[in-house]
């Protein structure tokens, strides 16, 4: 998870793996910080949770390539040293709109012959072809191949290109998968949202308590949201949290939260969330509401 701030016009809050690997105080903690450094930035940051596997375009953009490592590493492009190289599996899925990169464990069971596959041994490269694989997929596969070249700049790595028709299965690419005590690890997550009607909550301590009830669903305009209380905007695929200017403190601070807890009850979880102020929108948002 990181906070940042681009330009002071934004404060970009990236969630890895929500769901699964991240401890509800740390979420807490987070949250509570990002309020903290949107005071500091006298609320002009729009605040967006990013959850890995699940980016937003918006998050898509500011990256070549995104690469999942299982664990976490400094670098997916590691020294060389062969003695002690951990071998990894990387699998290719997109299309022309953008290829994603993501390790999967080193078995010969996860590949999919829709898709193209990197299994780096440190001195020596293979790139598998898929059968089935589209060109974006194995374009990314050949960057990706050559910049893991490029980083081990004066160390001697060994590349060979496989078409998986032409492959012999006794050919050591294969025999290198199923080897180790690799422990299964879970790279993706699936939530989709079987409801597709947009859905507008209102945040309100006007009662003496905070409140988030329902407030309409289907259609909804800019003059559905009021000054003095703060809207969570359910379009199904993203989620918007808009907070009116004539909010209490309170309502502010636990505007994500409650975003949050909402979104953990709901059959799509990890969808992007942007919370943004009065006077301020997004692109997303403006198609959001204006759709």
């Amino acid at each position: 998870m990181f906070l940042s701030n681009l330009l002071t016009a934004w404060s970009l809050r990236y969630d890895p793996l929500l769901s699964e690997r991240i401890a509800g105080d740390e979420y807490g903690t987070a949250a509570y910080k990002t309020v903290e450094l949107d005071t500091y930035l006298d609320d002009a940051p729009i605040q967006h949770r990013e959850v890995q596997g699940h980016e937003s375009e918006l998050f898509r953009s500011y990256f070549k390539t995104i690469t999942y490592l299982h664990g976490g590493a400094d670098s997916g492009f590691r020294h060389v040293k062969p003695e002690e190289y951990q071998p990894r599996l990387f699998h290719f899925h997109g299309d022309k709109f953008g290829v994603e990169v993501k390790e999967v464990t080193r078995k010969r069971s996860n590949l999919d012959s829709t898709d193209v596959y990197i299994l780096d041994m440190g001195a020596k490269i293979y790139l598998w072809l898929g059968k089935g694989c589209n060109k974006d997929e194995k374009f990314k596969g050949l960057q990706y191949v050559n910049a893991l070249k490029d980083e081990r700049r004066g160390k001697r790595t060994e590349t060979e290109t496989l078409e998986e028709e032409t492959t012999s299965d006794s050919d050591e690419f294969y025999e290198a998968l199923d080897q180790g005590d690799e422990d299964d690890f879970d790279s993706s997550s699936d939530f989709v949202s079987s409801k597709t009607e947009k859905e507008l909550y209102r945040l309100s301590d006007e009662s003496g308590e905070m409140k988030m009830t329902l407030e309409k669903t289907g259609q909804v305009q800019q003059n559905d949201l009021k000054s003095e209380d703060v809207f969570i905007l359910d379009i199904q695929d993203e989620l918007f949290v808009w907070i009116g200017s004539e909010t209490t403190y309170a309502e502010r601070k636990n505007a994500m939260t409650y975003a949050h807890n909402y979104l953990m009850k709901t059959d799509h979880p990890l969808v992007p969330v942007s919370c943004l102020n009065e006077g301020k929108t997004t692109k997303a948002f403006h198609s959001a509401i204006a759709a």
